[in-house]
């Protein structure tokens, strides 16, 4: 029977059953020292992580933003109409709910595609956020009627986080697709 070797927990089986005809198979760990030792890059099994990490603390700080910025938005929209009696506006409830429904799929994407390293669902985050979340936020700053003075900080700075992400995720987009050519064409030579 084997045994874990090194950090695994000593000496322990890693994996071990007997077939109907008694006959005894294993499966190895690798060893813990293989995982980190070649470039110092945290390691999955066969190659290096390649998620992005500025991308990832992004996102992050966008759930709680979100969250934030749809509150903040109807707040503001309730108090500028005296509970909708004044508004002029039809576009805007359409706009608050598109916002609602989008932007948690948006993140989804982006936080599934970079840690999962899938590329068409960064592909994805990117196209949702440069197609969907931008003009929302465009509407919110500029487009809508009445915009007040905190209208136009909170959705700036929306809009400026938002190219940030585009960007970081594009950056991220490219950097899985690379180590994920690179582990396939070094599979291709073994």
């Amino acid at each position: 029977m084997m045994r874990q070797r090194g950090g695994y927990g000593g000496d322990k089986p890693v994996f071990s059953f007997a077939d109907n005809r008694g006959v005894e198979m294993t499966s190895v760990a690798p060893d813990a020292a293989d995982t980190t030792a070649r470039g110092g890059a945290p390691r999955m099994a066969h190659r290096a992580v390649a998620s992005d990490v500025t991308l990832q603390m992004l996102i992050s700080f966008n759930v709680y933003f979100s969250v934030c910025f749809w509150v903040a938005t109807v707040v503001a929209t309730f108090v500028k109409t005296n509970g909708a009696r004044e508004d002029f506006d039809e576009i805007r409830p359409v706009m608050i709910c598109m916002y609602a429904v989008f932007e948690p799929a948006r993140l989804y994407a982006g936080f599934a595609g970079n840690l999962q390293e899938q590329v068409p669902m960064l592909i994805g985050f990117v196209a949702l956020s440069f197609c969907v979340a931008l003009p929302l936020h465009f509407y919110f700053l500029a487009g809508q009627m009445g915009a007040v003075a905190f209208d136009k900080a909170l959705n700036l700075f929306a809009v400026v986080y938002v190219i940030v992400q585009v960007v970081a995720g594009v950056v991220a987009a490219r950097k899985i697709l690379a180590s994920q050519s690179l582990s396939f064409f070094m599979s291709e030579l073994r």
